[in-house]
């Protein structure tokens, strides 16, 4: 039922929020970064395949179908670079929301500037990184007050539609609307913990459902411009939402909040491969000295499938065991640039063998705030253990511009050559102080930018 004591819709409330959405310089450079990490992570996929197939489904258009060399209608294209940005798992994440926004937002962001630039509208690029930082504070609020647990395409659309309605330059009813019908014709796509629980994949193509979340933010702010409504109080009810934690005031923007990864891998992974790699360095262990290791971690990650034999690209992303083994034969960037070709390898299913997962209360009780681990390496002389150890990139720890760059300069080794990831580079100064033009143009043309050198 309805939140008691409420006047107004959340929904319609956070229409207003996003109308008086103010881009403070930590949002802004959140944007940039936001922007970054998510081309990152589409870049470092391999490249798409499905590109006539949307076509063929939501029509053409001249909105950029990344590293393919097409185009597609606005939705098609966000579709297929959303696809693109999740599929290595090296897009942001929200802890609280325990989802992915940036493959929402910034795809759908960049067709829109796609469709405007071909029809000759000039983008104002400080409108360009206030979309995308309503975008996540729309998406998050919502998406972080939920009493369930929902995979990131369900609130997707939410986050789509108030940014690229933000573009739209929608009124507080419009946007409230847009949201409203994103929210209800999106991929409902929730699970819960308790049984009988639907059974929670782990990963495919379509990721947790985000592109087809973002086709319907997209689609859902032409149909509120149309005159269509939507159930603005669909997030009113308790004890599904909580309307109070999502129109709190916060101590920064919701974009502030993101953590980056820097293992192409799911979160559970990212602090036992560097706890590991860190006792490694520090104690010049050697493979063949390992006789076991004993992740103490927290109920999440038991619940991944940590097979020591992964058969796809997918399943080692969710092995905690396989992923330490590639880390101890091949160095911790092994993940960044992870591919299937690092499938199969027998000596790293036999070191991934050795690897046990396992709760421990002191992680447990610090778990889903954080993702805390202790790692230790048993060798035949001594057991050597990591202190508690939380991934990197998170939101209180926030990676520079040149730890992001060489992120990008790594994972997409195997997918573009040397001449093209300078071509990038160049582009990406230009992002960094906020000037988007080249960047979009670059991409839709998949050349070389012209140097201004």
């Amino acid at each position: 039922m309805p939140q008691s004591g409420r006047l107004r819709p959340v929904l319609v409330e956070l229409a207003d929020m996003a109308e008086g959405f103010v881009l403070s310089q930590e949002a802004r450079q959140a944007a940039i970064e936001a922007v970054l990490d998510t081309i990152t992570a589409a870049a470092a996929a391999p490249r798409f395949r499905f590109a006539e197939a949307v076509q063929d489904t939501y029509g053409t258009g001249d909105s950029a179908v990344w590293f393919s060399g097409l185009t597609a209608s606005c939705q098609g294209a966000a579709f297929a670079n959303a696809m693109s940005a999740a599929y290595m798992d090296l897009d942001d994440g929200h802890r609280r929301s325990r989802g992915h926004p940036g493959a929402a937002v910034v795809p759908a962001v960049f067709a829109e500037i796609d469709r405007r630039l071909a029809a000759g509208i000039e983008i104002d690029d400080e409108a360009v990184l206030r979309a995308i930082a309503i975008g996540y504070e729309v998406g998050l609020r919502v998406a972080g007050a939920k009493s369930f647990y929902a995979r990131t395409g369900f609130w997707a659309g939410i986050a789509a539609a108030a940014a690229v309605g933000s573009l739209q330059d929608l009124g507080p009813d419009e946007m409230a609307n847009a949201l409203a019908i994103a929210g209800e014709t999106g991929p409902h796509m929730a699970t819960t913990t308790s049984p009988p629980a639907w059974p929670q994949p782990n990963g495919t193509d379509v990721k947790e459902g985000i592109p087809w979340g973002v086709v319907t933010g997209i689609s859902a702010v032409r149909l509120a411009q149309a005159g269509m409504t939507g159930a603005v109080d669909l997030v009113d009810h308790a004890p599904f939402f909580d309307a109070e934690a999502i129109l709190a005031d916060r101590a920064m923007p919701a974009i502030c909040e993101t953590y980056t990864k820097f293992h192409a891998a799911c979160r559970h992974v990212h602090a036992p491969v560097e706890a590991f790699a860190s006792l490694v360095s520090e104690h010049g262990l050697l493979v063949d000295d390992v006789e076991s290791v004993t992740v103490r971690a927290y109920s999440g990650a038991l619940r991944i499938p940590n097979s020591p034999r992964p058969n796809t690209l997918v399943d080692a992303q969710y092995s905690i065991p396989y992923c330490v083994a590639l880390v101890a034969l091949k160095g911790p960037d092994v993940l960044l640039s992870m591919s299937a070709s690092d499938l199969g390898d027998a000596t790293a299913e036999a070191f991934a063998a050795l690897v046990k997962v396992e709760t421990d209360p002191l992680c447990e009780a610090r778990f889903p705030a954080e993702t805390p681990v202790i790692v230790e390496v048993k060798t035949r002389e001594e057991v050597f253990a990591s202190p508690v150890t939380t991934p990197s990139g998170e939101a209180n720890a926030r990676p520079s511009w040149d730890e992001r760059l060489r992120k990008f300069y790594v994972s997409t080794q195997r997918t573009l050559s040397v001449e093209e990831r300078n071509e990038f580079i160049f582009a990406f100064e230009e992002l960094r102080i906020g000037q988007l033009r080249g960047l979009c143009l670059f991409l839709q043309s998949n050349r070389a930018l012209p140097s201004a050198r």
